[in-house]
């Protein structure tokens, strides 16, 4: 078997346990209640974590450092996870998750739209529901969130924020690489998906995506890699959480 197909193996295995956790936490009745009568999570740091939350500007490989972080913690790590359990649960074509998945404001209302009725919540209630959910998953701890706004939700307390970027120029030509198109598609696909990433965390969490002073670590993943990048933030979180480590 060779690397890449031990890789996506692994990846598929995790995938599908992260999956089952899901179904319990989602379905769960203790989902409901926290669903109307949760605090707001930021004053209940003592509830939720120890979690690491990974953001990333678009071709900066934080997805994959994110799953290093997951392993060498042995913590699970909620990415695609999420898209999976709805399309398996609510029958959502998965092309039309992956379509708003972080690319525009109604990401959240698309999603989980026919779950929450559509017509009867606003968009309010939807960062609400968003907030419990990702905070259902803080609760049970050890958890690497990617993306989806989780560092503009979680207590900074609980947890250790990270944003990885790089030089556009280094991500266009990573980017066209693995994806196999020419570098002015990749520039256009790239610029597209963190706009939409900061139209998500402007509309629903008034907060600038890029803003370094949302995070407790900055990394250019064009200095370092994958694995060393994943180190890091390992040894920041021991660092910072001995006790919990």
């Amino acid at each position: 078997m060779s690397h890449d197909q031990q890789q996506t193996t692994e990846t598929g295995e995790h995938q599908n346990l992260v999956r089952r956790r899901l179904e319990r936490w989602l379905l769960s009745e203790e989902l409901r209640d926290y669903m109307h009568n949760a605090e707001d999570v930021r004053r209940r740091p003592d509830r939720t974590g120890p979690y690491v939350a990974v953001s990333r500007e678009a071709g900066a490989g934080g997805s994959h450092v994110a799953r290093i972080v997951g392993k060498l913690l042995n913590w699970d790590v909620l990415d695609k996870e999420l898209l999976d359990f709805m399309t398996q649960r609510y029958s959502m074509p998965r092309e039309r998750l992956d379509s708003v998945d972080e690319s525009q404001s109604n990401w959240f209302h698309d999603i989980f739209g026919g779950w929450f009725n559509a017509h009867a919540v606003g968009a309010d209630d939807y960062v609400f529901h968003l907030e419990k959910i990702i905070y259902l998953a803080a609760i049970h701890g050890r958890v690497v969130f990617v993306g989806r706004g989780a560092h503009c939700l979680l207590p900074r307390e609980s947890g250790l924020s990270v944003r990885i970027v790089a030089p556009l120029e280094w991500r266009i030509h990573n980017f066209a690489q693995r994806m196999h198109l020419d570098e002015k598609e990749a520039k256009h696909r790239l610029e597209a998906i963190d706009n939409g990433r900061s139209e998500l965390c402007k509309f629903y969490f008034q907060s600038e995506a890029c803003d370094p002073h949302h995070f407790d670590l900055v990394l250019n993943a064009e200095r370092f890699s994958d694995e060393a990048l994943a180190r890091m933030i390992v040894s920041a979180y021991r660092e910072r959480f001995a006790s919990s480590a």
